[in-house]
């Protein structure tokens, strides 16, 4: 039997954070990190996906933002967006550094008022080595939830990659028939029950299945 992988819910804030001026400027927002590229030495392009608000105003915030540049819209799928940016500064990128300690990265997003990263630990002492490192550079780190992946039914779907909040939607769109033929529920009704907007709906039905068939279909 395989040993229970220790998931880290964290959060990190520093105004110099990436994004961290336009999230904060934009609450009602969601951004995910999609992935990173590097360019050359210290030169990194990030991937986003954002939705739940007004592009025109996202597109505005982010042009003033001094944590990255050259904004570019490479999706638009109407409800959601995917941008790549350059980063301006690697100085407060952190997250590179848990992938050095062993730790994988399962999901970053916007949120109180910085990101919300969750973590596959395989150990805590990596753990606290990152906090460290975070706290080297002034960035603020707060463990929200630490469990292991297998602990109770509403963790399981971590087995599959998924978010806690990812899979509380599959699971509503579930119950309500969303997957049923014909369905017995929309996008909006999904959206009514979990009290958030239908386009953040879209966008976790989006990236929780992407996520089941990455990690059962074709694992």
């Amino acid at each position: 039997m395989s040993e229970a992988r220790v998931i880290a819910e964290i959060t990190l804030v520093h105004p110099e954070l990436v994004l961290t001026p336009t999230i904060q400027a934009l609450p009602e927002m969601t951004t995910e990190l999609e992935y990173q590229t590097i360019a050359g030495p210290g030169e990194y392009y990030l991937f986003f996906e954002t939705y739940g608000g007004d592009f025109d105003a996202f597109d505005r915030v982010v042009a003033d933002d001094p944590t990255v540049s050259e904004p570019t819209v490479v999706i638009d799928g109407g409800e959601f967006r995917v941008y790549r940016m350059r980063l301006t500064s690697a100085e407060r990128l952190v997250l590179p550094r848990a992938a050095e300690l062993g730790m994988r990265v399962l999901h970053a997003s916007s949120g109180h008022g910085g990101w919300i990263a969750t973590l596959e630990v395989p150990e805590l002492d990596r753990l606290q080595e990152f906090r460290d490192h975070c706290r080297s550079k002034d960035v603020a780190f707060t463990v929200d939830r630490l469990y292991h992946a297998e602990d109770g039914d509403r963790n399981l779907g971590q087995g599959y990659g998924l978010t806690p909040v990812q899979q509380e939607t599959l699971v509503t769109a579930y119950e309500r028939g969303y997957f049923e033929d014909p369905r017995e529920s929309s996008v909006e009704d999904l959206a009514a029950a979990l009290g958030v907007s239908s386009s953040a709906v879209s966008g976790r039905l989006r990236r929780g299945l992407k996520a089941l068939i990455e990690n059962s279909v074709i694992r």
